[in-house]
């Protein structure tokens, strides 16, 4: 049987560089099957090779890493997945899901669900031009979900090696808890692997989506923040880690931020955003302490040693 696809989802804002080194490296070699950067807004122009080789970096060892566009311009977008692939990127996956409303505004991300025609023509043409797999992340919807069947089929036959759905409209919120039944669908709509996505965010909401659903493989975002040895832990059913230990690998991400060329406000920001993200999920209970902090790291040692865990 072959194994389930556990993969770090993009994340805008979050999935950069280091953020996708250091999840791969802190997880065991082969637990994360793919990472994915941060999308790349694709409008008048094709973006230059230098700046998607720039955002691809020196990828890490171990898992496969694609370059993330979106728009919704047939030919600026082809040839830039042909850059894309020439920048070295494992895979080109298309976000026809965002659902930000600026986004959206601009007739790109999950607007594009309303043009199946669009979508494929866009599958198609890169398919054309590179010699790498393309994907396609999809929500369920804009307002309802009964295009699905019809979507993921036309988007396997102009060629996508994947689709991800994720079990969300585009109307949903994150608090709305995301539909599986709409990923079993697309799953039985098609011969192509799917990835599910959306509230699986631990070792017992991982199998439950592949058990429910039938998908070949889980893509985790908030997931992946809120715990980074989520995918170990689903490989290797190894103990949850400790505050301590969480301590640390915010310290390893903030050093990585630096030697890669991040500002101090920067890095800053970068962890206050996990921490956010680690606070609810039990794992630095205390993190709620740490969002107005100035000295974060000084802070965070004080919390610990007063064991407010």
């Amino acid at each position: 049987m072959t194994k389930p696809a556990i993969s770090l989802a993009p994340m805008e804002g979050i999935t950069d560089r280091s953020f996708r080194h250091l999840i791969v490296e802190c997880n065991a070699p082969g637990s994360v099957a793919m990472t994915t950067t941060e999308f790349v807004r694709v409008s008048q122009l094709p973006t230059p090779l230098i700046q998607l080789q720039q955002l691809l970096g020196d990828k890490p060892a171990h898992t496969k890493t694609g370059i993330q566009l979106m728009g919704n311009d047939v030919e600026i977008l082809v040839e830039t997945a042909r850059r894309a692939a020439e920048a070295g990127a494992d895979f080109i996956d298309y976000n026809f899901g965002c659902p930000a409303p600026r986004v959206f505004k601009h007739g790109a991300g999950s607007a594009l669900l309303a043009k199946p025609n669009l979508i494929a023509d866009i599958v198609r043409h890169s398919k054309a031009v590179v010699d790498v797999p393309v994907s396609a992340k999809i929500r369920s919807g804009v307002e309802h979900d009964s295009n699905i069947e019809d979507l993921c089929k036309r988007i396997e036959d102009a060629g996508a090696d994947l689709i991800i759905i994720h079990g969300r409209l585009k109307t949903d919120r994150y608090t709305d808890p995301a539909d599986w039944s709409r990923i079993t669908r697309a799953v039985n709509s098609v011969n192509i692997p799917v990835h599910g996505n959306g509230d699986a965010v631990d070792n017992a909401t991982i199998n439950k989506m592949l058990d429910e659903t039938g998908c070949a493989g889980v893509m985790i975002g908030r997931g992946a923040l809120n715990n980074p040895w989520i995918f170990d832990e689903y490989n290797s059913n190894s103990q949850r880690r400790t505050p301590r230990q969480f301590s640390d690998w915010l310290h390893h991400y903030a050093d990585l931020m630096a030697v890669r060329g991040a500002t101090p406000t920067q890095v800053l920001g970068k962890l206050k955003q996990a921490a956010k993200a680690m606070g609810p999920a039990g794992n630095i209970p205390f993190a709620h302490s740490l969002l107005r902090s100035n000295d974060f790291f000084s802070d965070l040692e004080n919390l610990l040693a007063e064991d407010l865990v």
